[in-house]
């Protein structure tokens, strides 16, 4: 019977560490090495405000404080390698343990934070993304479904301002948008501000682009989408 006992033990701690331990510690000044890498995200969980004063090129923002956090994550490929940084290292490494246990592999504690980054001479961004009045173009679903009805084609772009995709897409949906106007409406919709499109989509990550053609789904796809295939549909 001790003998027994002495194993599961062993097995349990061992499972624990194991489990406990599958995500990695990265420095953050070799991050510069991999900054345009497509395959990994790097994930920025400090505040707004520690945000407004600098942030690592190609970040996702996500306040690990956000009652929102666990919903936001869910929303990141998790195909992807994360990087996941802060100010030091204290909120990063939560954050990466709470990943690690939400399924997510490839999971990087960056050692040092954004702190480190700066002091090292790395380069950084400073404000230049506005989180503010998310709500200024709200729609209503009621409005959603008279745009639907009015237009034969209609391109709908859910995206989020932390989201780094989306923000590499906008400026190919606002290309098209201007190049096929009169051809096909585009509407913009932020997440944030229209939380009911998560369930009415079954929104699982973003961007997302749906295509409809007389009020019906014919297309949709995530990720950073090409103009060329967007452009496709309208030979």
């Amino acid at each position: 019977m001790r003998f027994f006992f002495l194993i599961f033990i062993t097995a349990f701690f061992s499972c624990s560490t194991t489990f406990k331990d599958t995500y990695k510690t990265f420095d953050i000044v070799a991050l510069k090495d991999i900054l345009d890498n497509q395959d990994i995200i790097i994930l920025d969980v400090r505040t707004t405000q520690e945000t407004s004063q600098g942030y690592v090129p190609n970040a996702t923002f996500i306040d690990y404080y956000d009652d929102k956090f666990d919903e936001k994550v869910n929303l990141i490929d998790r195909q992807k390698s994360i990087y996941v940084y802060c100010k030091i290292g204290g909120r990063s490494k939560e954050a990466a343990e709470k990943l690690n246990k939400m399924g997510f592999a490839g999971v990087y504690n960056l050692d040092g934070g954004f702190m480190k980054w700066k002091s090292s001479n790395l380069p950084y961004y400073i404000d230049t993304i506005n989180f503010k009045n998310q709500k200024d173009n709200y729609h209503t679903p009621t409005y959603l479904d008279s745009v639907l009805l009015s237009h034969k084609n209609v391109l709908v772009y859910i995206s989020t301002k932390w989201c780094t995709p989306c923000r590499k897409m906008d400026p190919i949906i606002d290309m098209f948008a201007e190049q096929y106007t009169g051809i096909v409406k585009v509407l913009k919709l932020d997440l944030d501000a229209h939380p009911f499109l998560t369930e009415r989509y079954s929104i699982k990550s973003i961007p997302t682009c749906l295509l409809y053609k007389n009020n019906t789904e014919v297309w949709r796809k995530n990720g950073i989408i090409a103009y060329k295939e967007l452009g496709s549909f309208f030979k």
